[in-house]
Protein backbone atom coordinates (compact mmCIF):
# COMPACT_ATOMS: atom_id res chain seq x y z
CA UNK A 1 0.00 0.00 0.00
CA UNK A 2 3.17 2.04 0.84
CA UNK A 3 4.14 2.10 -3.09
CA UNK A 4 0.85 3.13 -3.93
CA UNK A 5 1.33 6.53 -1.54
CA UNK A 6 4.57 7.39 -2.92
CA UNK A 7 2.49 7.15 -6.61
CA UNK A 8 -0.04 9.09 -5.48
CA UNK A 9 2.59 11.77 -4.04
CA UNK A 10 4.79 11.67 -7.08
CA UNK A 11 1.42 12.78 -9.01
CA UNK A 12 0.93 15.81 -6.65
CA UNK A 13 4.65 17.11 -7.09
CA UNK A 14 4.86 16.85 -10.87
CA UNK A 15 1.40 18.61 -10.88
CA UNK A 16 3.16 21.41 -9.04
CA UNK A 17 5.95 21.60 -11.00
CA UNK A 18 4.91 23.21 -14.46
CA UNK A 19 4.07 26.04 -12.47
CA UNK A 20 7.87 26.24 -12.09
CA UNK A 21 8.58 25.31 -15.69
CA UNK A 22 6.15 28.20 -17.23
CA UNK A 23 7.43 30.68 -14.78
CA UNK A 24 11.01 30.05 -16.24
CA UNK A 25 10.00 30.22 -20.03
CA UNK A 26 8.26 33.65 -19.17
CA UNK A 27 11.25 35.37 -17.48
CA UNK A 28 14.32 33.80 -18.94
CA UNK A 29 13.32 32.51 -22.47
CA UNK A 30 12.28 29.45 -24.36
CA UNK A 31 15.45 28.92 -27.14
CA UNK A 32 18.25 26.18 -26.63
CA UNK A 33 20.68 27.93 -24.44
CA UNK A 34 17.37 28.60 -21.90
CA UNK A 35 17.00 24.93 -22.09
CA UNK A 36 20.65 23.90 -21.48
CA UNK A 37 20.38 26.79 -18.41
CA UNK A 38 17.61 25.14 -17.19
CA UNK A 39 18.22 21.25 -17.53
CA UNK A 40 21.90 22.22 -16.06
CA UNK A 41 20.33 23.97 -12.41
CA UNK A 42 18.05 22.00 -12.28
CA UNK A 43 20.02 18.41 -12.30
CA UNK A 44 22.52 20.21 -9.93
CA UNK A 45 19.26 21.10 -7.09
CA UNK A 46 18.30 17.04 -7.83
CA UNK A 47 21.65 16.12 -7.48
CA UNK A 48 21.90 17.86 -3.47
CA UNK A 49 18.78 16.39 -2.94
CA UNK A 50 19.62 13.23 -3.94
CA UNK A 51 23.32 13.11 -2.06
CA UNK A 52 21.42 14.59 1.13
CA UNK A 53 18.97 11.47 0.96
CA UNK A 54 21.27 8.83 0.21
CA UNK A 55 23.56 9.76 2.96
CA UNK A 56 26.04 11.24 0.38
CA UNK A 57 26.95 7.35 -0.75
CA UNK A 58 26.90 7.01 -4.24
CA UNK A 59 26.82 3.30 -6.02
CA UNK A 60 28.27 3.18 -9.78
CA UNK A 61 27.85 0.14 -12.28
CA UNK A 62 28.14 0.20 -15.79
CA UNK A 63 24.43 -0.79 -16.99
CA UNK A 64 23.33 2.11 -14.68
CA UNK A 65 25.36 4.37 -16.15
CA UNK A 66 24.79 4.00 -19.41
CA UNK A 67 20.89 4.12 -18.45
CA UNK A 68 21.53 7.42 -16.57
CA UNK A 69 22.89 8.50 -20.42
CA UNK A 70 19.97 7.20 -22.48
CA UNK A 71 17.40 9.13 -19.50
CA UNK A 72 19.32 12.04 -19.65
CA UNK A 73 19.59 12.70 -23.34
CA UNK A 74 15.82 12.22 -23.34
CA UNK A 75 15.29 14.79 -20.31
CA UNK A 76 17.06 17.22 -21.88
CA UNK A 77 15.56 16.90 -25.12
CA UNK A 78 11.99 17.22 -23.27
CA UNK A 79 13.31 20.05 -21.23
CA UNK A 80 14.04 21.86 -24.77
CA UNK A 81 10.64 20.67 -26.58
CA UNK A 82 8.44 21.82 -23.52
CA UNK A 83 10.25 24.88 -23.17
CA UNK A 84 9.83 25.75 -27.56
CA UNK A 85 6.09 24.30 -26.78
CA UNK A 86 5.32 27.33 -24.35
CA UNK A 87 5.72 29.83 -27.20
CA UNK A 88 4.19 27.87 -30.51
CA UNK A 89 2.21 25.19 -29.68
CA UNK A 90 -1.35 24.44 -28.33
CA UNK A 91 -0.75 23.54 -24.88
CA UNK A 92 -3.95 22.10 -24.01
CA UNK A 93 -3.07 19.55 -27.40
CA UNK A 94 0.69 19.59 -26.52
CA UNK A 95 -0.38 18.39 -22.73
CA UNK A 96 -2.30 15.34 -24.28
CA UNK A 97 0.57 14.29 -25.84
CA UNK A 98 2.84 14.45 -22.98
CA UNK A 99 0.44 12.65 -20.70
CA UNK A 100 -0.56 9.94 -23.42
CA UNK A 101 3.13 9.11 -24.33
CA UNK A 102 4.14 9.10 -20.58
CA UNK A 103 1.44 6.50 -19.96
CA UNK A 104 1.31 4.35 -23.57
CA UNK A 105 4.48 3.64 -24.13
CA UNK A 106 5.39 2.11 -20.14
CA UNK A 107 2.31 0.41 -20.47
CA UNK A 108 3.04 -1.87 -23.81
CA UNK A 109 6.62 -2.48 -22.63
CA UNK A 110 5.23 -3.80 -19.15
CA UNK A 111 2.53 -5.89 -21.08
CA UNK A 112 4.53 -6.92 -24.21
CA UNK A 113 8.46 -7.80 -22.86
CA UNK A 114 7.92 -8.15 -18.72
CA UNK A 115 4.91 -10.44 -18.92
CA UNK A 116 2.54 -7.96 -16.79
CA UNK A 117 -1.36 -9.35 -17.10
CA UNK A 118 -3.48 -7.46 -19.63
CA UNK A 119 -6.48 -7.15 -17.44
CA UNK A 120 -9.88 -5.61 -18.08
CA UNK A 121 -9.09 -3.65 -15.17
CA UNK A 122 -6.48 -2.24 -16.63
CA UNK A 123 -8.03 -1.97 -20.23
CA UNK A 124 -11.08 0.26 -19.18
CA UNK A 125 -8.48 2.08 -17.15
CA UNK A 126 -6.69 3.36 -19.85
CA UNK A 127 -9.78 3.49 -22.06
CA UNK A 128 -11.35 6.46 -19.93
CA UNK A 129 -7.58 8.33 -19.58
CA UNK A 130 -7.42 8.47 -23.20
CA UNK A 131 -11.01 9.64 -23.45
CA UNK A 132 -10.07 12.10 -20.63
CA UNK A 133 -7.29 13.21 -21.56
CA UNK A 134 -8.60 13.99 -24.99
CA UNK A 135 -11.27 16.39 -23.72
CA UNK A 136 -8.56 18.42 -22.53
CA UNK A 137 -8.11 19.41 -26.06
CA UNK A 138 -8.81 23.20 -26.70
CA UNK A 139 -9.61 24.53 -30.09
CA UNK A 140 -7.11 27.11 -32.11
CA UNK A 141 -4.96 27.82 -34.72
CA UNK A 142 -2.27 25.58 -35.12
CA UNK A 143 1.25 26.57 -36.04
CA UNK A 144 2.88 23.88 -38.12
CA UNK A 145 5.92 23.43 -36.32
CA UNK A 146 3.97 22.44 -33.30
CA UNK A 147 3.45 19.00 -35.06
CA UNK A 148 7.14 18.57 -34.52
CA UNK A 149 6.84 18.89 -30.33
CA UNK A 150 3.67 17.35 -29.79
CA UNK A 151 4.99 13.60 -31.28
CA UNK A 152 8.62 14.59 -29.81
CA UNK A 153 7.42 15.11 -26.32
CA UNK A 154 4.95 12.11 -26.84
CA UNK A 155 8.28 9.82 -27.17
CA UNK A 156 10.46 11.53 -25.32
CA UNK A 157 8.27 11.82 -21.65
CA UNK A 158 7.25 7.97 -22.84
CA UNK A 159 11.03 7.61 -22.82
CA UNK A 160 11.37 8.25 -19.25
CA UNK A 161 9.05 6.12 -18.03
CA UNK A 162 10.54 2.97 -20.09
CA UNK A 163 14.14 3.44 -19.26
CA UNK A 164 12.79 3.50 -15.73
CA UNK A 165 11.01 0.35 -15.84
CA UNK A 166 14.07 -1.38 -17.90
CA UNK A 167 16.67 -0.22 -15.65
CA UNK A 168 14.77 -0.95 -12.03
CA UNK A 169 13.72 -4.40 -13.55
CA UNK A 170 17.17 -5.40 -14.83
CA UNK A 171 18.88 -8.85 -14.08
CA UNK A 172 22.45 -6.83 -14.30
CA UNK A 173 23.90 -4.93 -11.56
CA UNK A 174 22.43 -1.57 -10.86
CA UNK A 175 22.24 0.94 -8.58
CA UNK A 176 19.44 1.59 -5.85
CA UNK A 177 16.96 4.71 -6.75
CA UNK A 178 18.67 7.23 -4.84
CA UNK A 179 21.96 6.47 -7.14
CA UNK A 180 20.14 6.20 -10.52
CA UNK A 181 18.97 10.03 -10.14
CA UNK A 182 22.41 10.93 -8.89
CA UNK A 183 23.54 9.39 -12.12
CA UNK A 184 21.22 10.77 -14.34
CA UNK A 185 21.66 13.89 -13.04
CA UNK A 186 25.39 14.01 -13.06
CA UNK A 187 25.39 13.13 -16.61
CA UNK A 188 22.68 15.68 -17.51
CA UNK A 189 24.86 18.25 -15.80
CA UNK A 190 28.07 17.55 -17.45
CA UNK A 191 26.30 17.42 -21.18
CA UNK A 192 24.32 20.44 -20.17
CA UNK A 193 27.30 22.20 -18.87
CA UNK A 194 29.75 21.01 -22.17
CA UNK A 195 27.35 22.75 -24.65
CA UNK A 196 26.74 25.84 -23.42
CA UNK A 197 30.70 26.34 -22.89
CA UNK A 198 31.61 24.59 -26.63
CA UNK A 199 28.58 26.32 -27.93
CA UNK A 200 28.30 29.70 -26.20
CA UNK A 201 31.74 30.49 -24.36
CA UNK A 202 30.32 30.29 -20.83
CA UNK A 203 27.89 28.78 -18.20
CA UNK A 204 25.10 31.65 -17.27
CA UNK A 205 24.71 32.57 -13.59
CA UNK A 206 20.97 31.93 -12.69
CA UNK A 207 20.46 34.09 -9.58
CA UNK A 208 16.87 35.93 -8.36
CA UNK A 209 13.33 34.39 -9.15
CA UNK A 210 15.26 32.22 -12.39
CA UNK A 211 17.14 30.52 -9.57
CA UNK A 212 13.89 30.25 -7.17
CA UNK A 213 11.91 28.73 -10.44
CA UNK A 214 14.47 26.18 -11.53
CA UNK A 215 14.80 25.06 -8.00
CA UNK A 216 11.32 24.38 -6.81
CA UNK A 217 11.02 22.51 -10.12
CA UNK A 218 14.39 20.99 -9.43
CA UNK A 219 13.06 19.42 -6.08
CA UNK A 220 9.29 18.51 -7.00
CA UNK A 221 10.51 17.06 -10.20
CA UNK A 222 13.72 14.90 -8.18
CA UNK A 223 11.58 14.00 -5.55
CA UNK A 224 8.59 13.05 -7.74
CA UNK A 225 10.77 10.70 -9.75
CA UNK A 226 12.25 9.13 -7.13
CA UNK A 227 8.77 8.14 -5.17
CA UNK A 228 8.25 7.02 -9.26
CA UNK A 229 11.48 4.69 -9.32
CA UNK A 230 11.36 2.91 -5.94
CA UNK A 231 7.55 2.04 -6.49
CA UNK A 232 8.57 0.70 -9.89
CA UNK A 233 10.35 -1.93 -8.01
CA UNK A 234 7.41 -3.52 -7.30
CA UNK A 235 4.21 -1.80 -8.90
CA UNK A 236 4.04 -3.11 -12.50
CA UNK A 237 4.68 -0.57 -15.12
CA UNK A 238 1.00 -0.94 -16.54
CA UNK A 239 -0.47 -0.37 -13.17
CA UNK A 240 2.08 2.67 -12.08
CA UNK A 241 1.95 5.11 -15.41
CA UNK A 242 -1.41 5.34 -15.77
CA UNK A 243 -2.05 5.74 -12.39
CA UNK A 244 0.07 8.77 -12.52
CA UNK A 245 -1.61 10.26 -15.83
CA UNK A 246 -4.98 9.92 -14.32
CA UNK A 247 -3.74 11.48 -11.42
CA UNK A 248 -2.00 14.08 -12.58
CA UNK A 249 -5.31 15.34 -14.34
CA UNK A 250 -7.14 15.21 -11.07
CA UNK A 251 -4.76 17.03 -8.87
CA UNK A 252 -4.15 19.73 -11.79
CA UNK A 253 -7.93 20.72 -11.61
CA UNK A 254 -8.23 20.24 -7.98
CA UNK A 255 -4.80 23.13 -8.02
CA UNK A 256 -6.92 25.11 -10.69
CA UNK A 257 -9.88 25.00 -8.72
CA UNK A 258 -8.12 26.57 -5.47
CA UNK A 259 -6.46 29.16 -7.19
CA UNK A 260 -9.59 29.83 -8.89
CA UNK A 261 -8.62 29.61 -12.54
CA UNK A 262 -11.80 29.41 -15.24
CA UNK A 263 -12.78 25.64 -16.00
CA UNK A 264 -15.51 24.21 -18.57
CA UNK A 265 -17.71 21.60 -17.63
CA UNK A 266 -15.78 19.56 -20.35
CA UNK A 267 -12.81 19.95 -17.21
CA UNK A 268 -14.22 18.97 -14.54
CA UNK A 269 -15.57 15.79 -16.60
CA UNK A 270 -12.49 14.83 -17.84
CA UNK A 271 -10.95 15.03 -13.97
CA UNK A 272 -14.40 12.58 -13.10
CA UNK A 273 -13.72 10.26 -15.77
CA UNK A 274 -9.46 10.05 -14.37
CA UNK A 275 -10.23 9.46 -11.23
CA UNK A 276 -12.69 6.64 -11.97
CA UNK A 277 -10.24 4.85 -13.72
CA UNK A 278 -7.33 5.88 -11.22
CA UNK A 279 -9.77 3.96 -9.01
CA UNK A 280 -10.20 0.37 -11.29
CA UNK A 281 -6.33 0.57 -11.96
CA UNK A 282 -6.07 0.18 -8.43
CA UNK A 283 -8.51 -2.96 -8.09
Amino acid sequence: MIHYGLVIAATILFSLQFFFNQRFQRSYGADLKASLVFSLYKSIVIIVIMLIISGFKVELTWFSLLMAVLYAASGILMSYYSLKAFTVANLSVFSVFSMLGGMILPFFLGVIFYDEPLTVFKTICCALIVGAVLLNIRSGKQNKKALLYYFAVFFLNGMAGVISKIHQSSQYAHTDSTGFMILSSAVMTVICAVWLLVGYRSIPLVKGKDLLFVSGYGVFNGVGNLFLLIALSVLPASVQYPLVTGGVMVCSTVISTVRREKLTAKDYAATAIALLASIFIAI
